[in-house]
């Protein structure tokens, strides 16, 4: 019986650890964000100095691609910072003096399914002390995860280029200095903030009532060395981090003038993806220099419309263009910024007052 009693004991034991064991759930790791189809591991921050000499928040993710298709980081995952209940923008940040690729190109590689990349995303501080809020969003669809970044407690890692004097600014003082030139004819030419209007027109379906409407519009365009980059665009109804077109595009030498042409390659435009070759923009076609002119066609279900979006470098004066080729809030918002050295906002907030 003694014998019989122990063997009893012991299964009882071996189920109570048994059931223990099944019990017991595996910590969540806060810094695994799942935003459907995309898993972001966050894996630290820092702050370095960016492209003008401010400081920049620069965290490090591995982005792994878990949907059916080849995707990048841009165009599947959308990014809002918040310091102190304000957005805070994205920035330039050169790992080296020696490089023209920034930390963030990483975004624009493509990974294959079930792969993962390491990438950089790079945010201008106004604050070196007060936490930072990210979100992260799943770009076409409802998943998102926050993390939260106390720069107090993180290093200063200067990138290894001079960038003596750059930061030396009072405090609010706006940057109004233009793109650096790399001393390419086409990067120079094509990168930096843009101002103009565009135009809906062949309307039909929904959009039918809204046949010649226009609106202004903002641009930044940043294209790398390898010739390939993103444009991104938001008018009055929209803002630089919650933009109505951000693409993929490439450029190429060959055109009709001296800027060569630029093609999307992917992206969005309001809700209508877009694809290699729905824009196709060569500006030596142009009648007047120093204009993007982006033709585009959307179509979904019975709703259409042609837009045609003219663009010039912020800073232009447009006097060389007929009153009804003017973007409607030119003299009384694009003029008195210009004229006072502003840089381009990144949203039209007052542009009704």
């Amino acid at each position: 019986m003694n014998y019989v009693k122990r063997i009893c004991v012991l299964l009882a034991a071996v189920m109570l650890l048994t059931l223990a064991a099944c019990g017991e759930k595996k910590p969540k790791d806060a810094n695994v964000l799942q935003l459907g189809d995309y898993e972001l591991l966050y894996k630290g921050a820092a702050i370095m100095k960016d492209s003008e000499g401010y400081d920049a928040l620069v965290l490090t993710l591995d982005y792994t691609n878990n949907s059916d298709t080849s995707q990048s980081y841009l165009l599947s995952v959308m990014e809002t910072a918040t310091q102190k209940g304000k957005t805070l923008p994205t920035t330039l940040v050169y790992p080296s003096e020696d490089t023209y690729i920034s930390m963030g190109d990483s975004q624009f590689t493509e990974v294959e399914p079930g792969k993962t990349l390491e990438i950089h995303t790079c945010f201008l501080l106004t604050d070196t002390s007060a936490p930072v809020e990210v979100l992260f969003e799943e770009l076409f669809d409802n998943k998102s995860a926050t993390i939260t970044v106390d720069p107090s407690t993180l290093t200063k890692n200067a990138p290894d280029k001079d960038t003596a004097g750059a930061g030396d600014k009072e405090d609010g003082e706006k940057n109004t200095k233009p793109p650096a030139q790399v001393g390419d004819t086409l990067l120079d030419w094509w990168n930096g903030p843009w101002y103009g209007w565009w135009v809906m027109s062949g309307c039909y379906g929904g959009y039918e009532d809204m046949e010649g409407s226009t609106w202004d519009v903002c641009a930044d365009i940043d294209i790398g060395q390898d010739y390939t980059g993103t444009v991104t665009l938001w008018d009055e109804d929209y803002t630089k981090d919650d933009p109505m077109s951000l693409a993929t595009v490439s450029l190429d030498k060959l055109g009709t003038g001296d800027y060569g042409t630029m093609m999307s390659e992917e992206g969005y435009f309001t809700d209508l993806v877009l694809y290699h070759a729905d824009w196709i923009v060569d500006p030596g076609l142009e009648d007047v220099k120093d204009v993007i002119h982006i033709n585009g066609y959307y179509e979904k279900g019975d709703d259409q419309f042609t837009y045609d979006i003219y663009l010039r470098p912020w800073g232009t004066m447009w006097d060389d263009v007929v009153d009804d080729q003017l973007p409607f809030y030119y003299h009384d918002w694009y003029l008195p910024l210009v004229e006072v050295g502003e840089p381009m906002p990144d949203d039209f907030a007052g542009i009704q007052g």
